[in-house]
């Protein structure tokens, strides 16, 4: 999974991001290029309907039709596992609902931890961080591209 919350847990407001961070956009890119990426259809409406470069994106949605092109429409959660049996690693991309289906079945956690509580309408869920282990913990500090400062944290849930 990855995702970029506040300090209060908020990842989304109206739809979309409540701060532009440049240096986690990058981080997002870099984390998930050539990879497969599963949504939920409201964060997918969020990025425009459009593809992201050197991604398959899946569109978790009990909707007839998907808007847009560029994705491929999955039923279930564990429809999306099934195409992607074989691979390495599926991203969870968001947003609440589709997170908190999939955590309890996560085994990794990239999260970019913004240093900022701002209000939202869409929320990371609560997890125990105490069943997890912090492998690596990276810190930026705000500068004249990215207003906040934030961390890099990659989790590992133990075997």
């Amino acid at each position: 999974m990855v995702a970029a919350l506040g300090r209060n847990r908020v990842i989304g407001r109206a739809g979309a991001l409540p701060w532009h961070l440049p240096v986690d956009l990058a981080h997002f890119k870099r984390l998930t290029r050539k990879g497969v990426l599963l949504m939920g259809r409201r964060t997918w409406e969020s990025i425009g309907c459009r593809p992201l470069p050197g991604r398959r994106i899946l569109v978790l949605s009990s909707r007839s039709s998907l808007p847009g092109e560029g994705a491929e429409q999955v039923a279930s959660l564990d429809q999306a596992l099934e195409l992607c049996r074989g691979l390495e690693r599926l991203w969870v991309a968001g947003g609440q609902t589709v997170y908190e289906e999939c955590l309890p079945r996560a085994t990794g956690l990239e999260l970019t931890r913004v240093e900022l509580a701002p209000p939202g309408d869409a929320f990371f869920p609560e997890f125990d961080e105490r069943q997890w282990v912090l492998e690596e913990e990276r810190p930026h500090a705000a500068d004249e591209r990215n207003p906040l400062d934030c961390r890099f944290q990659r989790w590992r849930r133990p075997a």
